[in-house]
């Protein structure tokens, strides 16, 4: 790992990342905001209210269509 002690809590994570972005193809990282990310806040929330460890769903959730448009036209919403 690159730069990357072998003690850092996130260094597995770390080596994953670098091993991706070393492949030989084109790949683009962004950072988005919380704020404008309310579809994977809904998601986050849903899962966390589970006990399953992998949840799933048979059709589109309305909630989730209404915060991917929201945050594609960059309506800000606040965290509850």
């Amino acid at each position: 790992m690159n730069d990357i002690s072998r003690f850092h809590n996130y260094a597995n994570l770390l080596e994953l990342i670098q091993n991706y972005l070393a492949k030989d193809w084109f790949i683009s990282i962004q950072h988005i905001l919380m704020e404008g990310n309310s579809g994977a806040d809904i998601l986050a929330k849903l899962r966390a209210n589970s006990s399953d460890s992998l949840v799933t769903f048979d059709e589109s959730l309305l909630c989730l269509s209404h915060a991917l448009l929201d945050d594609t036209l960059g309506v800000p919403f606040l965290r509850t």
